[in-house]
């Protein structure tokens, strides 16, 4: 597990900068798998359509988007909690 600077605890980091639609959602949805249930996905986008896709993606496989952060370039950060239960 790594830590950021909120002390957001989570399983796998994406990052999904720079790449344009539909990568970014795309990416969450190749790497959910290897989290764990439960567990979290931190992803970080900077394409705005992903700012739709990623949130429709997650409601559309049950899957909670446990925070959201905006930074000052553009970017979101997602914590994403995969479906289930945690181990």
């Amino acid at each position: 597990m790594t830590m950021t600077k909120k002390e957001q605890k989570f399983d796998l980091f994406v990052n999904a900068k720079g790449v344009p639609c539909p990568i970014p959602s795309m990416r969450v949805r190749l790497n959910i798998r290897k989290v764990p249930m439960g567990g979290i996905l931190k992803v970080s986008s900077d394409t705005p359509h992903s700012h739709n896709s990623i949130p429709r993606f997650c409601r559309n496989f049950n899957h909670k988007i446990v925070s959201r952060e905006e930074l000052a370039d553009g970017t979101v950060i997602y914590y994403i909690q995969r479906k289930g239960e945690k181990l």
